[in-house]
């Protein structure tokens, strides 16, 4: 056990699962599975004002969605329950009564008002702010009608340590006030009691965002004083957005659940988050998980924060829509194409997909694409695109078009293709004067799909109405 290759993730439900957490969650799970060790799933809501039920159960749905699996968590139990920190408040009680015990940490009386009114004071006389228990001390354990909080004692020197990714660190203690560990009503704070559930669930490496690297001396002087042995840290740089920012609202969507609703495949996310803080020594981009599992190598983790790029994102994913199991990607773009998708029949809509595939990049495409198989009569907008239909040629290859269709008995998507020969040859006409009347007439666009499978899911009789029309054939043939 002493040797387990042990990590945990560690969310506050105090909102959604947003990518910067997503992208710890999926580092640390990649990792346990590379050395066949244990994941761990731990709540950490001790924020009892912004935690909520609502929210813990939203980040374990959108775990779940990703694709992660965990082997211990407050769902599924383990040998080192609880897994909520509002539920394990003796340790936390047990803990800094040691520390007293040892004179490494001592009751604090100092209210927040007493705080401020400290660092105002130091402030103004340009002194450093730090507090070191100049206050309140082990010497006042007790003061009759106030509540205590117990702050540890930071010691002089500097802590350090040699970082997964950032390599060596050392950071003075100079600028580190005593810290409390447990607020006067007894809660800890997230240092405390981060150290503590490490120290009780063997956490053998931590891995997460950079912004926690002020956060780790505070954390070695706990170890330190509780006699236990410090994780291995590997501290990854923050995500950006394009303008080279911290990754924010401003640049859009920012949570799973928002990549979810747009249309993103969770192995694609969990694909394209594991490259912002790792590279393959294959230069491949394309990792589907169970590959990424097999090659994921801590020592090749990123040193440089990573920008965002939703371009690459989409196109990742389009590979990741194209290479789903026919059945499946019919399932989902179904789903996402809603009550429209009732409009076609199952062998029509898997028609579609199969025309419109190549053109998707989020599962959301297919609700423009459908716009193509409306049947609806199109409207023209383009100028260019309307004398192009009215050119005597295009005229002749719409009814000419038009009057072998409804000679056809079949809608067979191989039939309608080679009915374009036929035409050409018919009319003596060619290339682009022989494709994009058809198009213009039976979508009012330029580009879309593959022009046989929208003639083949229209049906050869309202394709040649669309096309009679366009023409400005006002005969209509039985």
């Amino acid at each position: 056990m002493a040797n387990e290759f042990r990590v945990r993730f560690a969310p506050s439900p105090t909102g959604q699962l947003h990518i910067g957490n997503a992208r710890t969650a999926i580092l640390n799970w990649l990792l346990a599975r590379r050395q066949g060790g244990v994941f761990v799933l731990r709540i950490e809501d001790t924020d009892r004002e912004r935690s909520t039920a609502q929210s813990e159960q939203s980040i374990i749905r959108d775990l779940r969605w990703l694709g992660l699996d965990w082997d211990e968590g407050p769902d599924k139990g383990g040998s080192f329950a609880a897994y909520r920190q509002s539920e394990r408040g003796e340790f936390y009680s047990k803990a800094a009564e040691l520390l007293v015990e040892r004179g490494l940490a001592y009751y604090c009386h100092m209210s927040d008002q007493d705080q401020e009114a400290f660092r105002r004071e130091h402030l103004a006389r340009r002194e450093s702010p730090v507090y070191r228990g100049q206050l309140s001390g082990p010497d006042r354990p007790e003061v009759s009608g106030k509540s205590a909080s117990i702050r540890f004692r930071v010691p002089p020197g500097e802590s350090s340590w040699k970082d997964l990714v950032k390599g060596d660190v050392a950071i003075d203690h100079g600028n580190i006030g005593d810290f409390v560990l447990l607020r006067s009503d007894g809660r800890p704070t997230y240092n405390f009691a981060v150290v503590v559930d490490d120290i009780e669930m063997r956490i053998s490496h931590v891995i997460r965002g950079d912004d926690h690297l002020s956060n780790t001396p505070r954390q070695l002087m706990l170890y330190a004083g509780l006699d236990a042995q410090p994780p291995v840290f590997a501290h990854i740089p923050m995500i950006l957005g394009p303008d080279n920012q911290r990754l924010s609202k401003r640049h859009g969507a920012t949570s799973v659940g928002e990549f979810r609703d747009q249309g993103y495949l969770p192995q694609a996310l969990i694909n394209y988050l594991s490259l912002l803080s790792w590279s393959s020594e294959s230069g491949e981009e394309f990792l589907p998980p169970e590959r990424l599992k097999r090659e994921i190598d801590p020592e090749r983790l990123g040193k440089s924060a990573a920008v965002f790029d939703p371009v690459k994102l989409r196109w990742l994913n389009g590979k990741y829509i194209r290479s789903l199991e026919k059945d499946k990607l019919d399932e989902l773009l179904r789903s996402f194409a809603g009550e429209r998708a009732g409009a076609f029949s199952p062998e029509q809509f898997s028609l579609i997909v199969a025309a419109c595939s190549e053109k998707l990049e989020v599962l959301t495409d297919i609700r423009k694409q459908l716009d193509n198989f409306s049947g609806e009569t199109p409207r023209i907008e383009n100028a260019e695109d309307r004398a192009l239909v009215a050119d005597e040629q295009a005229r002749k290859v719409l009814s000419e078009m038009a009057r072998r269709l409804e000679e056809q008995g079949s809608d067979d998507p191989g039939e309608m293709k080679s009915l374009f020969s036929s035409v050409g040859e018919a009319v003596s006409v060619k290339g682009k004067m022989l494709y994009m009347p058809v198009r213009l007439a039976l979508t009012g666009r330029r580009h879309g799909p593959e022009l046989p499978a929208i003639m083949a899911v229209l049906g050869r009789r309202r394709c040649a109405e669309l096309l009679e029309q366009a023409a400005g054939v006002s005969e209509k043939r039985e």
